[in-house]
């Protein structure tokens, strides 16, 4: 992983980057590969979280360029909880993980978001914040979960009243 991000001459920070959303033709150019997702994993178990260094220009419309970093910070996992049990059900509390990984790893602005990933390259989980207590320590959103929250977050949508 760390010969695709400093390759000599082509130092992933040096290219422009295209943003994509909303602008098909160019998802197409990129050929992007898919990311296999792994619902296990160990204790101790070395992982990578992948983000972008958010030092860029801010909004730029589709097909214009701009140069951010994208970056990964190495870390562990240290364990898995469950969530506090609510009986009420709120549309936000139905969008709420039931369980976290814990991870020690350095992330910064830019990862929240990102994959979460093991030696194999598989994803195990989401980064949804970091500890404001400890910088180091980070919660995932597990794998087993965000599949689960999307399918909900869709149905609330499609079934939510038009503006």
């Amino acid at each position: 992983m760390e010969n695709d991000v400093h390759t000599p001459g082509r130092e992933i920070g040096d290219q422009p980057e295209t943003l994509l959303m909303n602008n098909p033709e160019a998802m197409k150019r990129e050929k992007f590969h898919q990311l296999s997702v792994s619902e296990k994993f160990e204790l101790d178990e070395a992982v990578r979280i992948l983000g972008f260094n958010q030092g860029g220009e801010g909004l730029i419309e589709p097909g214009d360029e701009l140069n951010r970093c994208a970056d990964f910070a190495r870390g562990y996992v240290v364990m898995r909880f469950a969530a506090n049990e609510v009986t009420e059900q709120t549309a936000s509390r139905r969008l709420q993980p039931r369980s976290e990984i814990v991870v020690i790893c350095p992330t910064i602005g830019g990862h929240s978001g990102g994959p979460c990933v093991n030696q194999q390259g598989e994803v195990i989980g989401i980064l949804s914040r970091a500890d404001p207590a400890d910088k180091q320590r980070c919660y995932l959103v597990p794998s087993s979960e965000f599949k689960p929250m999307v399918k909900e977050a869709k149905r609330m949508l499609s079934s939510a009243p038009s503006l």
